[in-house]
């Protein structure tokens, strides 16, 4: 019996991430005006999408960031939170980020992403995309991390 996904949106599954901008706009209710920080985007659906950064952000305090990246030639700005942060690495952290959209911006990036999804299966990479680039993904992850990310884990002999 395979497990019940509680997940309410499709989630497409990124080979090569996005590459994308996080800021903090707001810290336990204070707005608050921070730099912008690149991250990757693993996964995405219109409900969130699970990240990698180099900030180690705390999870009991009330956030919310903003993510800018680009899909099919069209900035996307949303807004979200931290549901929950893993460290992969000394300097890396995979987090989940839930959004606050409204129907109208949950609509839009749907159909966005129906068409990533369709489009994907051609290709890992769509240059009206903010896909990471070799240099992005040299920023983020080491040689190991890098190849299990992209190709996968190494099958034992």
């Amino acid at each position: 019996m395979q497990p019940f996904n509680k997940r309410a949106f499709f989630r497409v599954d990124l080979k090569i991430p996005l590459s994308a901008l996080l800021k903090i706009i707001s810290v336990s209710g204070t707005k608050t005006d921070t730099k912008h920080s690149r991250i990757a985007i693993k996964d995405i659906s219109a409900g969130g999408i699970r990240m990698h950064s180099k900030l180690d952000l705390p999870i009991h305090v009330n956030l919310v960031l903003e993510f800018t990246f680009q899909l099919f030639n069209e900035p996307v700005k949303v807004i979200g939170a931290i549901t929950r942060k893993t460290k992969l690495d000394d300097a890396l952290f995979e987090y989940g980020i839930q959004f606050y959209l409204d129907v109208n911006k949950e609509r839009q990036l749907m159909a966005y992403l129906n068409m990533l999804s369709t489009r994907l299966r051609a290709q890992n990479v769509l240059g009206s995309c903010s896909f990471c680039s070799d240099d992005d993904l040299d920023e983020f992850y080491n040689e190991d991390m890098k190849n299990k990310l992209i190709y996968g884990p190494v099958p034992e002999v």
